[in-house]
């Protein structure tokens, strides 16, 4: 053997040296724990490749891993061997179908404790490559502190195969490129991701900010504005024509400006102004992008433009989040957004970029979603996008901030970052559900929805140009925002290949011209022009809800025979379907004018969460159909949920906890031998619970136990907790914070100043039962009252205050004095995550402009930011007494799905004092010195603080 050899203090020698004997020991990895080794850049795998890991062990000499699909189905497990010299193993999970895994080893950590380690892994169809197309649609945020040195350029890469053709960045910062003042300069850090553009071939989108000391930091002088222009002209001319577009700030309209000038459309225009001089000096060609709004507050634009700010941009960009409710819904501020671009600015309108939204995946009650609701909000999101004529798209963000499960800042990205869990970047479902989108539609137009006969339902047609490797070909998107799952039925004349989310892909056979399919919450593409889809119970799955791990799901296959679809005649012959659910098989038949069902039985798995289930079918001799359902399963067999109940006859009210006992196992019954509770200070038992079949809650079956609570003050917030003892020796238990809040039948009036009809009706004393955020008693106390009618949901108030400070315009009023009020279906919290956040933060009170109203800053569905129309809001100020009453009526068809049909609903009620500052304009909650409240969670947004209540007769 020859090598070049080094000695300490000896120098080195190129020429041969002979070695009698020698050995090498290899150095062991450094490592204390047990740890995912990410050898594939992203854990993402072309098809046909063998997907392999490697294995980080310091105590384990063998590790147990399993493989699971998204579905939660365990496909692949073994042992990993570790070397203990180099603390090493290797896992190989083999050639795995397109789709979304998760590889978990179960080995020791750094303190002893037994411990599990997931990462998500892909095997994928790469999306487009951007110096292959022309569409610069699909970008992404990319935070260059994510990924800093030679790590840029391994991120860029994935986000290049995601289908990325753009990338918003933050790495040209003032602070960073005027310094010291006067003096301009070009860190590596900015050269480095600038060149990066140009060897991607993606477009590149640098955000200009946000502030410098030596100007004061936000801009607010003649003098600053000048100096961000020069600075704006100086990042343009360094850039050298590598970059594409350049965006003014970053919600300057939301938490990213402050001092005299937050929030300010004047200071913002002069701002931009500046900064389009000075780009458009240094390069004529750069896109500059202004604006840069959270959300879309027409109001704050409207200035605006009124200003002049539409002819110092190219583009417009807004920031529309959602999160955690539903994509849906964004067209109609976007709609918004163009007629006022049309009015100010001679009937044209500028590309509407959005440069920032998305959904994070944090597991925080109230912020966060799942892993598989982001997905199915990414693609819904894109495809909104799309359909709404937005010209650029920029997910938010690519790579997870941190590795902080409950934070919500460190969960928006479409990959995990190096963490405990693995030392490489690796997928989540979302990354997958963006680059199907990418892959199926990049330069392809949309071309209108079809109509299917529910709202709920969504198909949607894109056209590829004639040019591009489409070649005019038509693709159609659907899905359902319906969570239960839709079945469906598509019109088509010949096979058709069905993408779903996540890129997998299969053929199926039209009998009859239809194909059947379950639309659900994830999109999927149909490479075909169809031209009807429709609602039809012929083919459909079932299971239970939710399932104990380790149990066997009951999957009901379901053929409906009865009427296939709209306008079809009564069936005339013999229906057969096969469902195959993961290598199980059942045979259907049902003759015309009947329905039959038989079950499947399927491991839930050992996994909580989310389980899905999807079964091929074949009709008639033909695979012309996919179904799906789906359930939770539960770590527990039995679980205990407790909630507040009340009833009230006469002047009496009689409160009591409905304790729930669910029991999740599918073949046996479970007895409840007790159940002990508390709230506050008061405890007691449940009598008779294990008295006969009383105490017995059969499979897959709830029974809900009642225990009478005696001298609960209304209103009055207690910790609650509940205990089932099981004939099995078990325990099941609940906790819970809440009272019992009782909305009275009583229509309120408001006369000469004074509140009348409230008699007999309980009041929410702030005093006694709320709570201060920045303010104090002195500042603000009220009593409110909440009662309902058949036409209106009513708040009143009187708020004691020495001043009283009234709101210029009504989309100001989460800033000025003002009541809150926040109403949410169901219990606080229910459904978030899985497409349930249906809720309203609603603020009333008096402006100086536009008199007395309501304003509305919530996310359901098909419901614009704005006045809330065909409220009623009275309101009376008595300087001398020092008080404001308010009565505020709001038709309960503006807040649907709540109704009196649905008398248990959440609740939250505030008062809103303004700091007194003057300023240019109190835009939302700029200027909101603090609040007063009961329930919690109006200014904050954390609706699991909101407190249950129900409508009383």
């Amino acid at each position: 053997m020859r090598i070049a050899t080094w000695a300490q203090d000896m120098g080195s020698s190129e020429k041969p040296v002979c070695f009698a004997r020698y050995a090498f020991a290899p150095t062991p990895v450094d490592t204390d724990d047990v740890r995912i080794d990410v050898t594939t850049p992203g854990n993402l795998f072309d098809p046909g490749a063998r997907a392999t890991f490697g294995v980080l062990a310091a105590r384990d000499r063998a590790v147990p891993w399993s493989v699971r699909d998204y579905r939660g189905r365990t496909v692949r497990s073994g042992t990993a061997v570790v070397d203990p010299a180099t603390r090493e193993g290797a896992v190989d999970a083999g050639e795995l179908p397109v789709g979304y895994y998760t590889l978990t080893l179960r080995g020791t950590a750094g303190d002893g404790v037994p411990v599990a380690r997931t990462a998500g892994f892909a095997v994928q169809h790469p999306g487009p490559d951007p110096q292959r197309t022309t569409d610069s649609f699909f970008g992404i945020n990319h935070h260059h502190r994510s990924a800093p040195g030679d790590a840029w350029d391994d991120s860029t890469k994935l986000a290049a195969r995601a289908g990325a053709d753009a990338l918003r960045v933050d790495s040209v910062y003032w602070s960073s490129i005027e310094r010291p003042k006067g003096e301009y300069q070009w860190p590596e850090a900015s050269e480095r991701v600038t060149a990066d553009f140009g060897a991607r071939g993606q477009n590149g989108l640098m955000l200009l900010g946000f502030g410098n000391s030596d100007y004061g930091n936000i801009p607010s002088t003649d003098e600053a504005y000048q100096a961000f222009g020069k600075y704006a002209g100086q990042v343009a001319e360094k850039a050298g024509g590598r970059i594409e577009s350049l965006e003014v700030w970053n919600e300057y309209y939301g938490g990213f400006s402050n001092g005299v000038c937050s929030q300010s459309a004047k200071c913002y225009a002069k701002m931009l102004a500046a900064a389009y001089s000075g780009v458009k000096a240094a390069d004529p060609n750069v896109t500059v992008v202004g604006a840069s709004s959270f959300k879309v507050p027409l109001d704050w634009f409207e200035e605006l433009f009124k200003l002049g700010g539409l002819k110092h941009m190219d583009a417009i960009s807004i920031h529309p989040y959602r999160a955690p409710g539903d994509p849906e819904g964004v067209e109609l501020d976007i709609a918004g957004l163009k007629r006022l671009m049309r009015q100010y600015s001679h009937g044209r309108e500028l590309p509407i970029w959005i440069t920032e939204q998305g959904w994070t995946s944090a597991d925080r009650d109230g912020i966060g979603v799942s892993e598989q609701t982001q997905a199915q909000a990414t693609a819904r999101a894109l495809l909104e996008a799309k359909a709404a004529g937005i010209s650029r798209y920029y997910w938010y963000d690519l790579i997870n901030d941190g590795n902080g499960p409950s934070n919500g800042e460190h969960n928006f990205g479409l990959l995990r970052k190096t963490g405990p869990e693995a030392n490489g970047l690796n997928p989540k479902p979302a990354y997958l559900a963006y680059s199907t989108v990418a892959r199926e539609l990049t330069e392809a137009q949309f071309t209108g929805r079809l109509r299917t006969g529910e709202c709920d339902l969504y198909a949607y047609t894109f056209r590829s140009a004639s040019g591009s490797p489409g070649g005019g070909a038509v693709t159609t998107a659907l899905w359902s925002g319906d969570r239960s799952g839709t079945p469906v039925r598509v019109r088509t004349g010949k096979p058709v290949t069905v993408v779903d989310m996540l890129g997998a892909e299969r053929v199926l056979e039209p009998v009859d011209g239809w194909v059947h399919l379950t639309a659900t919450g994830a999109p999927v593409y149909l490479r075909a022009a169809v031209d009807k889809v429709e609602e039809t119970p012929l083919l459909s799955l079932s299971a239970p809800k939710d399932i104990a791990a380790g149990a066997e799901v009951p999957v009901t296959a379901t053929l409906d025979n009865r009427a296939t679809g709209h306008g079809d005649g009564a069936p005339t012959r013999r229906r057969t379907a096969v469902f195959e659910i993961e290598g199980e098989r059942v045979t259907v038949s049902a003759a015309p004018g009947r329905r039959a069902s038989a079950v499947l039985k399927v491991p839930a798995g050992d996994m909580p969460g989310s389980r899905g289930l999807a079964a091929a079918v074949t009709l008639d001799g033909k695979r012309a159909g996919a179904v799906a359902t789906g359930t939770r399963v539960t770590a527990e067999p039995v679980t205990v949920d407790v909630s507040p109940e009340m009833s009230v006859k006469g002047a009496t009210r009689t409160d009591r906890l409905a304790v729930t006992v669910t029991n999740h196992l599918p073949d046996a019954s479970v007895g409840v031998t007790g159940i002990g509770w508390s709230f506050g200070d008061r405890t007691g038992t449940i009598a008779g619970v294990s008295s006969g079949s009383g105490g017995t809650v059969p499979p897959l079956a709830t029974r809900t136990f009642r225990a009478t609570v005696d001298g609960a003050c209304a209103y009055a917030v207690r910790p609650v907790e509940v205990t089932a003892r099981l004939a099995d020796g078990r325990t099941a238990h609940d906790s819970d914070s809440f009272g019992f809040s009782p909305i009275a039948r009583a229509t309120p009036h408001l006369v000469d100043g004074r509140l009348t009809g409230l008699e007999n009706v309980p009041k929410v004393d702030l005093s006694e039962v709320g709570s201060y955020n920045g303010i104090e008693l002195s500042v603000a106390d009220g009593d409110m009252w909440a009662t309902w009618d058949d036409k209106n949901l009513y708040v009143s108030a009187v708020v004691r205050e020495k001043n009283h400070r009234t709101a210029q315009r009504i989309a100001w009023l989460p800033a000025g004095d003002s009541i809150g009020i926040g109403v949410q279906p169901g219990k606080p919290g229910e459904g978030l995550g899985s497409w349930g956040a249906d809720w309203y933060m609603l603020y009333a009170g008096d402006t100086v402009t536009e008199g007395p109203g309501v304003f509305v800053e919530s996310l359901p569905k098909d419901y614009p930011v704005g006045s809330v129309e065909g409220a009623d809001v009275r309101v009376a100020r008595d300087d001398e007494a020092g008080t404001t009453t308010y009565l505020v009526a709001v038709p309960w068809k503006r807040i649907a799905p709540l109704s009196p049909g649905d008398p248990s609903f959440s609740l939250t009620l505030t008062v809103n004092k303004n700091d007194g500052v003057e300023r240019e304009n109190n835009y939302r909650s700029l200027g909101l010195d603090g609040w007063q409240t009961w329930g919690d969670g109006l200014n904050n947004w954390k609706l699991v603080r909101y407190q249950q209540v129900q409508l009383t007769r």
